[in-house]
């Protein structure tokens, strides 16, 4: 079963502080559409939910032990630099 949400780009530049509050919106309604359709299919609210939250607390370990990458223009003649995230 498909899960069909409407999503909406953000409104607002990375440096305002709404964005954030945007995007939580955002990801409330797809969380809550996921858990539905979960429960439509016959697991419980409460496990669909957990399930849910520690999906994207794995999601969150990944992108903390990801490198970052510092990206330059493709005509600098430079090299994308890996940093280790601080901590």
């Amino acid at each position: 079963m498909p899960i069909m949400v409407d999503l909406h780009s953000p409104i607002f530049d990375a440096s305002n502080p709404q964005r954030t509050a945007q995007c939580r919106r955002e990801t409330e309604a797809v969380a809550r559409r996921i858990v539905l359709d979960m429960v439509a299919a016959g697991w419980r609210e409460s496990e669909a939910a957990l399930a849910l939250a520690d999906a994207f607390d794995d999601y969150c370990i990944y992108l903390a032990k990801r490198p970052v990458t510092t990206l330059v223009a493709a005509n600098s003649n430079q090299f994308a630099v890996r940093q280790p995230r601080l901590r």
